[in-house]
């Protein structure tokens, strides 16, 4: 796969636009919220901004999930063939989804839209454990293992809010909203934090090679 920046070489290229998707996203959601006339991040999804009945905040949320999912894939294909396998295909799937979601937005077809939302939370909450196996080392990996189980914590009120059909939703006391954002938030930084890890371990490689020092192992 041809590398877009030859000096971080592959897995450097990677890291390099994972962080600059989920950047875009971050801000994506934070401008669309700003421009969103009465959001409450407590007790409005997500997904919300994405409907075009507010047309400004739908066009920054839907094109900012849309970038992050595909530099996503892309940087899921070079990992799959350079790093591992499974994380390759992770990365790749939850990018797919991210743009399923921005393209079958709230306004559209809800059923696929949910779809491609639990792929996203379910394939980067995989990936996030399964970082902590190929990617990286104690004590760093505890810390992902700890974000991956609240990820799953809150995932699991997701799922039984939305299937349960009570009016008495469990909400934590962050509201539905909130309770989003706890699978989204984390998954997000896992994101950012493995694009920053990729660049350095670019940098690193490159100055060991250019002082022929023995290449270290994974953080």
């Amino acid at each position: 796969m041809r590398v877009l920046f030859p000096t971080l070489k592959e897995n450097g290229t990677a890291g390099l636009l994972l962080f600059a998707g989920s950047l875009i996203l971050l801000f994506g959601m934070m401008f669309a919220e700003f421009t969103y006339s009465n959001y409450n991040m407590a007790n409005n999804y997500i997904s919300d901004l994405g409907n075009f009945n507010h047309p400004v905040p739908a066009i920054i949320f839907n094109a900012s999930i849309i970038i992050f999912g595909a530099l996503a894939i892309y940087s899921g294909l070079i990992i799959r063939t350079t790093l591992d396998k499974w994380l390759g295909i992770l990365i790749i799937l939850a990018g797919a989804a991210g743009i399923g979601v921005g393209v079958f937005n709230e306004g559209t077809i809800l059923f696929i839209h949910y779809l491609c939302a639990f792929t996203v939370f379910i394939g980067g909450c995989i990936a996030i454990f399964w970082s902590t196996k190929v990617l990286y080392r104690r004590p760093t990996s505890y810390v992902f293992m700890i974000m991956g189980l609240i990820v799953v914590f809150y995932i699991s009120f997701v799922i039984f809010n939305m299937v349960s059909g009570s009016p008495d939703k469990i909400r934590l006391g962050i509201g539905a909203g909130g309770m989003e954002r706890m699978v989204v938030f984390p998954t997000i930084f896992w994101v950012m934090a493995t694009g920053i890890y990729l660049v350095g371990q670019a940098q690193i490689d490159k100055t060991t090679i250019a002082i022929g020092g023995e290449k270290k192992g994974r953080f």
